[in-house]
């Protein structure tokens, strides 16, 4: 997975260890050609900069619980897209 080109705009939002994200997800990939195994990494890429992004607005929980709540609701959605790979 290559996502270097969306680095900068991500990292401009105050997202900061998205090469590290990158890296977990793509430790999870076995098959890179297989569709599946490419949906699951994208659907578990995109929950990694979720949780990045929900610990940045725990700082002022109050304030942010709507979008915290948003947030959480995206990544159990994203859990329930993730197929076993067979």
């Amino acid at each position: 997975m290559d996502c270097h080109k969306i680095h900068d705009s991500l990292a401009n939002c105050g997202i900061v260890n998205l090469d590290e994200l990158e890296k977990i997800a793509n430790k999870t990939i076995e098959f890179p050609r297989l569709a599946t195994t490419t949906g699951n990494a994208i659907a578990l890429f995109t929950m990694l900069v979720l949780q990045e992004i929900i610990e940045q607005l725990a700082v002022n929980p109050i304030a942010n619980l709507a979008n915290i709540i948003q947030l959480s609701n995206s990544i159990a959605s994203l859990n329930n897209s993730i197929k076993l790979i067979q």
